[in-house]
């Protein structure tokens, strides 16, 4: 076990595909876990899982803005209390910063105090490859069926297109190793516009024709180098996360490898832009995007810190809330205009580049699992049961408590207090079954039926349903992790020139065996799509 999980820790390198946090996983050398601790089959308590032994489960989760939580734990636990439970909640707040490598540690060590942990399908501690390696709890093991015993209600609350979507060829077979985060599984790529700067810059945000292409459009240079020229040397007024921007303006599915180009039309997503896969770094469509972000930096438009891995997503995020900054992209989640514009106190726009669509990394784009290093896996499935399930609960741990963090309206809305979310405020598309909490005032009460059909609207790609298995190439995507690393911030983010560093970049993954996770991707792909 020790020997799979380091070298998951190399493979997971690669398998990040980063569009939340940019950090490095642990220093080469760093202590394998231990063996999770052997348990006896768990059974029901006498009475019913209210009748558990005592616990404290400990949650460890992403995207946090959180500095006071006190208040907020003190009425989840007396919550917990009046369902019956003996647990104690206690949460660790991890931000868009640290998640990855505090993660990643917590798992290749072994980790005993964390019971429950973000996942998904673009985090360094990804889930398809760390349930294969042994670090997820298996929770319909047949021989231990934690859903079963603790999670009946849970698993009647998610959609059983997520269930089916976390389950994966797992260290003990086939599987569900996580609970599936139920918010927007149909995703967007869209523009971030920070529409009120480009009015004052005297731009119609009609006379833009709103798509992928845009990027390359005159009057988009036109506008960014007005936002250079008007707000100064230290202003970059085009924002964004490298590998997820160029995914986005490429028309691009989820690479778990970082290597591939998984190109689909942005019209009509179940169509693959090429019958045969290759290398991202071979393609026309690539070298077309790297040869214009590199014209945009030469010129000053972009943060140099977006090319450094350390200090990009801190760089990012800031900007961001801040608004300062023209243009962004993101994978937009149904409101997100409604809540980035209340939050950031400007106009914030998201055009679409493509149609709404429906991917295997979408359906994994969020979730949590038990950890198979923690002690108290029982009343860990019993908190997700209730958290997903009771909405005072869920209500608490991702909006705090009303008279203090917000305050309910007549219509079933709710309406924050923007100064005391600076203390607490969670990522609220990490926060589990969200369709339980109350709207925002300003999406008005019929905004979850909305959001609903919104994601029945969604179109599967032509790859949805399909996970690469890299067993066969484990090797080989070890050895280009250095390589990948090395390059894809610059290269993406236009620091280094590609005419003179593409050459040298795609002579190393040559030569590291990128041919053939090429093949093994385009046979494992054939095979999926034959059988359909």
């Amino acid at each position: 076990m020790k020997k799979i999980l380091a070298m998951a820790l190399a493979v997971g390198m690669v398998f990040a595909f980063v569009t939340a946090c940019g950090n490095n996983a642990p220093e080469p050398g760093a202590p394998a876990p231990s063996e999770p601790a052997a348990q006896a089959p768990s059974a029901p308590a006498p009475g019913g899982d209210d009748a558990l032994p005592p616990a404290t489960v400990t949650v460890f989760f992403i995207g946090s803005t959180v500095s006071d939580d006190r208040h907020v734990v003190e009425a989840a636990n007396a919550r917990l209390k009046e369902l019956g439970t003996n647990i104690t909640f206690n949460p660790i707040w991890g931000t868009w910063g640290d998640f990855e490598t505090r993660a990643v540690t917590a798992l290749d060590t072994g980790d005993t105090n964390i019971d429950i942990i973000f996942t998904c399908s673009w985090t360094q501690n990804n889930y398809v490859q760390y349930a294969k390696v042994g670090a997820y709890q298996r929770l319909d093991d047949p021989n231990d069926n934690l859903l079963e015993q603790y999670g009946r209600d849970i698993k009647a609350a998610v959609p059983d297109l997520l269930w089916d979507a976390f389950t994966v060829e797992g260290n003990v077979g086939m599987g569900i190793y996580g609970f599936p985060g139920y918010k927007d599984y149909a995703q967007m790529y869209t523009w971030d516009v920070n529409n009120t700067l480009l009015s004052e810059l005297g731009f119609d945000f009609n006379s833009f024709e709103w798509n992928s292409e845009t990027f390359f459009s005159p009057e988009f240079a036109q506008a960014l180098a007005k936002a250079k020229e008007e707000k100064g040397a230290s202003f970059y007024p085009l924002n964004f996360e490298a590998e997820t921007f160029a995914r986005h303006i490429s028309n691009g599915d989820a690479d778990p490898t970082q290597l591939l180009y998984l190109g689909f039309d942005p019209k009509n997503p179940t169509l693959p832009a090429n019958p045969v896969i290759e290398s991202r770094f071979d393609t026309d469509v690539y070298a077309r995007y790297m040869d214009k972000i590199r014209e945009f930096y030469v010129a000053g438009y972009i943060d140099p810190r977006m090319s450094n891995r350390e200090q990009a997503q801190d760089a990012f995020v800031a900007a961001r809330d801040t608004a300062e900054y023209l243009f962004s992209s993101v994978t937009y989640a149904y409101g997100w205009d409604i809540q980035a514009s209340r939050e950031r106190g400007i106009d914030a726009r998201f055009p679409a580049m493509s149609s709404a669509i429906v991917s295997t990394g979408s359906a994994q784009g969020a979730g949590y699992a038990l950890s198979a290093y923690s002690q108290n896996k029982p009343q860990a499935v019993q908190f997700m049961n209730l958290w997903y399930t009771d909405p005072e609960l869920a209500t608490i741990l991702a909006y705090g408590i009303e008279g203090i963090e917000y305050i309910k309206n007549a219509d079933g809305t709710v309406t924050f207090d923007n100064d005391a979310r600076m203390a607490f405020n969670p990522w609220r598309n990490g926060m589990g079954n969200i369709f339980i909490l109350p709207p925002e005032d300003a999406m008005g009460p019929n905004y979850w039926n909305e959001f609903k059909a919104y994601n029945e609207a969604g179109v599967g790609t032509a790859l949805l349903g399909f996970t690469f298995d890299p067993e066969p190439v484990r090797n080989e995507l070890a050895t280009l992790t250095n390589a990948l690393h090395e390059f894809q911030f610059p290269i993406l983010s236009g620091a280094i020139d590609p005419a003179q560093n593409l050459p040298e970049l795609k002579s190393r993954l040559d030569a590291n065996g990128a041919g053939k996770v090429v093949d093994e991707y385009n046979k494992q792909v054939q095979a999926f799509l034959s059988a359909k």
